[in-house]
């Protein structure tokens, strides 16, 4: 009869709600834990990606620059011939050629540059019209389509280096490598991207430059529903 009375006592009862309270609030912190881990590792591909197809887009525009020299009036020389390129410490402006796709290719203007969003944070925007020969040295960038290549952006500088040609004079040739690109009438032989935004620096961007084959002309670029060139 006593044997049948055998049960659980109110102390015994309490050990085990404890251990079982312990037991779920470890549970959930590990939830936790792998959720945090994972949203991490989620936010660093999404990052790399980003760095990855802007890294790759940039090398592929900026590496094909049209040489072609236009008679133009300059603050330096007065009148002379300069290329479609400028650069300044946080800003690249230049003329290339679009890969071919659905609607767009060609010879384009392109303004790689520094822009503040809506909400204040900057961004890295690559800008680009089509090329018009009468359009000369000055597109309407407000007309222009545009691309978010870096969102949340802390830092974008702009170095260039190149030789000088034949006959150039060697005393007021940039020597090294140089905020922006100071010659007027020569293209640089490469150019030096660094960047960074909230997570940290990005690998410094090293691109050689290889003038168009048809810089100097008016034409010869293949166009896929895209302006003239």
């Amino acid at each position: 009869m006593k044997a049948a009375e055998k049960g659980f006592t109110l102390v015994e009862m309490l050990v085990a709600v404890s251990l079982l309270a312990v037991i779920m609030v470890a549970l959930g912190s590990s939830l936790r834990t792998i959720a945090q881990t994972e949203s991490r590792v989620d936010q660093r591909l999404g990052r790399i990606d980003e760095m990855r197809v802007s890294v790759g887009l940039m090398r592929q525009l900026i590496a094909r620059v049209s040489g072609r020299k236009l008679q133009m009036q300059t603050a330096e020389s007065g009148t002379g011939q300069v290329v479609q390129f400028r650069a300044s410490a946080s800003m690249i402006e230049w003329v290339g050629v679009m890969p071919a796709r659905p609607g767009v290719g060609g010879r384009h203007y392109f303004r790689l540059g520094v822009e503040k969003a809506s909400t204040g944070q900057l961004q890295l925007v690559l800008r680009f019209v089509p090329w018009l020969p009468e359009a000369g040295d000055a597109p309407d960038w407000r007309r222009s389509d545009s691309r978010v290549l870096v969102h949340q952006l802390t830092q974008f500088n702009v170095q260039a280096e190149g030789r000088p040609p034949a006959g150039a004079p060697l005393q007021s040739w940039p020597k090294g490598w140089v905020e922006g690109w100071p010659v007027a009438d020569q293209l640089p032989e490469r150019v030096r991207l660094q960047i960074s935004d909230i997570d940290g620096a990005w690998p410094p961007t090293v691109i050689g430059i290889f003038p168009l084959l048809q810089g100097s002309g008016s034409g010869g670029d293949f166009t896929v529903g895209g302006g003239s060139s």
